[in-house]
């Protein structure tokens, strides 16, 4: 059920396709090369002006060299915001995970709600007819007979009631589940509460964390920056010129290879603008992970004592039935021989199906509570409880 849920979560399916475009950043700044080279051809002549004859070409190939240690500075702030999307991803995972175990949960619930109103609407109904045969015969008062019609009237209501709340519980399970709302759904609580995954850090924390660094790394990256990338160029040169000789004018031929350097001059712009953002966004960061580490903290301890509370009313609740179902086995008895009236029978039932209806809300309520406990611990609702 987790994992049709995983599967078909466009949530989940976003938070991956935010993981892969943050894997792409990283194999992209991993490039010891950054800039693409730059191709320059130069042709000049003189056939428009004086056509005597001169020639020009040149050709260079030019490329920019980052000397400061920039590619380390870039792999590490896309590291940090690979962990960072990788983190956010797993919380997604978590959240939705925990979303459909809490919907299970209350299917059962709704389900099992719906099988106690039923079964209420059918003794009810037969407790009418019975009591309307003896009026018949003179053995109960209208008194009865009205009491037994009015508990079979809210019986019915109860129902119904029970029936439309199991039908909004499917549709919600279906919609985390991706099916269409209406469908049929066969499930146990206890798929809720399998075992065997191991604990990690809560993602919020992982995420605010590797955000923090990929913050430390982007300012880094701008110090860096400040430092002048050189730019070495290599080319060819071929001209043709006129020159004049005792024997007359000639045509002169020459080449040569020609390596160049530029330097830019940090005279003005030295990153003043963006370091500074830089700097506020890395003190921002430090502080969201301060507060996510809090509010995990608070999170985890306030899901356990839920957790121990709803253990505790599940197996209270669930212990004290037996007695709630022979107290009311005996009450039956003794009407039928008339040793207690329709009152105290009345009382008995209603005793009986409210145990039953807190039973079962204390096991959704336990399955509930358990998967609140592992998403606090970082854990989907597959997973053990930890100690």
């Amino acid at each position: 059920m987790v994992g049709e849920a995983l599967a078909k979560s466009p949530e989940v399916a976003a938070a991956r396709a935010e993981e892969a475009g943050a894997q792409g950043v990283l194999e992209a700044d991993g490039r010891w090369v950054r800039e693409n080279p730059q191709l320059e051809v130069e042709y000049g002549t003189d056939a428009v002006t004086q056509d005597q004859g001169e020639r020009r070409l040149s050709v260079a190939l030019s490329q920019q060299l980052q000397v400061a240690g920039q590619r380390g500075s870039r792999v590490e702030r896309a590291e940090a915001a690979l962990a960072a999307a990788q983190a956010r991803r797993r919380g997604v995972e978590l959240r939705v995970a925990r979303e459909a175990a809490n919907a299970a949960a209350e299917w059962v619930r709704r389900e099992a709600h719906l099988r106690v109103s039923d079964e209420a609407l059918t003794a009810a109904r037969a407790l009418e007819e019975a009591t309307a045969r003896r009026f018949a015969a003179g053995d109960v008062a209208e008194l009865e007979r009205n009491a037994a019609a009015l508990e079979r009237a809210r019986a019915e209501a109860r129902s119904a009631q029970a029936r439309a709340a199991l039908g909004v519980a499917r549709a919600e399970l279906n919609r985390l589940l991706g099916r269409p709302a209406r469908e049929g759904l066969t499930l146990a609580l206890e798929t809720v509460a399998l075992t065997g995954e191991l604990a990690v850090e809560a993602p919020e924390v992982e995420a605010a964390q590797a955000e923090a660094e990929a913050a430390r790394a982007e300012e880094k990256l701008l110090r860096r920056e400040r430092i002048p990338d050189p730019t070495v160029s290599l080319g060819y040169e071929r001209e043709s010129r006129l020159e004049e000789h005792a024997t007359g004018p000639d045509v002169h031929t020459g080449s040569m290879v020609v390596a160049r350097l530029s330097v830019p001059l940090p005279l003005w712009n030295r990153n003043q603008g963006e370091l500074a953002a830089a700097r506020a966004r890395l003190a921002a960061r430090e502080a969201e992970r301060e507060s996510r580490e809090r509010e995990v903290e608070a999170e985890r301890e306030s899901a356990r004592e839920n957790y121990e509370a709803a253990r505790s009313a599940e197996a209270a609740l669930t212990a004290a039935l037996p007695g709630i179902e022979r107290n009311l086995s005996l009450v039956q008895r003794a009407y039928e021989v008339g040793e207690v009236g329709l009152d105290a029978l009345l009382l008995a039932r209603d005793r009986a199906y409210a145990a039953r209806g807190e039973a079962i809300d204390a096991v959704a309520e336990f399955a509930q509570a358990r998967a609140a406990l592992l998403r606090a611990s970082g854990r989907l609702p597959t997973g053990e409880v930890p100690r």
